[in-house]
């Protein structure tokens, strides 16, 4: 199953970057890097959680972690495939005020698969030539556990492509950061502009050299964060960058906060092998 941030790149050939190249951040707006804190973002060891993330004024100080489960089913006579895989973790993220964040989070992948029945000389009944992938993850945000103060953070993506990769895959992609009739979209963002096909040699040059990647949260049209969970330097999904525009209100930062650090958790144990995947 592809996770969100790696469907277009190959995290494995990092070692091909020129020892010279200079790491460059995510292209974010101009407004938020001119009025936003920019913080390095700090991560701690885990036992039984998630990692201890910590930057500006913000700290994970609990957390809670499940095993992955999942599996995969298929028909008597092997015709269709399904396999799906869910995760859950939580956290308490706080800040130097008497507020916390307190975050519940589940992943879930399902990939599934038709590919008919094999009657031999290569000759098949049925079935098609399709991959499905689709992949969830669901975030809710409490401040101090006022429920009437409740966020809710989403992203989801779906695959469809060729088993033999003779048709290119179709995606679709939404994250939205939402609280009654408010709504933050989360746009995918990198360090250099991407077209929707690349080119042979683009892809290539994507593959030895993968850009920053990250996510810009913005609402009617003004950015109010960012947040880099993949470096385009050496480092990686290992060196991170928060963006926060400083005219947001405490508790509107603290969301933001724990919306940014609920990524971090979500993307860096998919580029680490730290989260399992379905696979058809």
């Amino acid at each position: 199953m592809k996770a969100f941030c790696s469907a277009l790149f190959v995290i494995g050939l990092l070692a091909a970057l020129p020892a010279a190249a200079a790491p460059k951040h995510i292209l974010i707006s101009d407004s938020l890097v001119a009025h936003a804190d920019q913080w390095d973002v700090k991560r701690g060891g885990h036992w039984m959680g998630i990692n201890k993330w910590r930057f500006g004024d913000y700290a994970v100080v609990a957390s809670k972690s499940g095993a992955t489960t999942g599996g995969t089913r298929t028909n008597f006579f092997k015709t269709k495939t399904e396999s799906h895989s869910a995760h859950k973790f939580s956290f308490v993220l706080s800040n130097k005020t008497t507020d916390s964040a307190f975050v519940s989070a589940a992943h879930e992948a399902m990939a599934q698969s038709q590919p008919g029945l094999k009657v031999g000389n290569g000759v098949t009944i049925g079935g098609d030539d399709r991959v499905v992938e689709a992949e969830r993850f669901t975030a809710s945000i409490a401040i101090n556990r006022d429920t009437t103060e409740t966020w809710d953070l989403s992203i989801g993506s779906t695959d469809v492509s060729s088993r033999h990769g003779d048709d290119p895959t179709q995606s679709a992609h939404t994250a939205t950061l939402s609280h009654g009739d408010r709504r933050i979209v989360l746009t995918p963002v990198f360090s250099k502009k991407l077209t929707e096909r690349p080119s042979f040699t683009s892809a290539l040059s994507l593959q030895l050299a993968p850009p920053a990647m990250g996510y810009e949260f913005t609402e009617d049209g003004q950015s109010l964060c960012a947040v880099e969970y993949f470096s385009s330097g050496i480092s990686g999904s290992f060196k991170n960058t928060i963006w926060m525009h400083r005219s947001a209100d405490t508790r509107l930062q603290l969301v933001l906060a724990a919306a940014m650090t609920a990524v971090l958790e979500l993307e860096c144990a998919a580029l680490e092998g730290g989260a399992e995947s379905a696979q058809p």
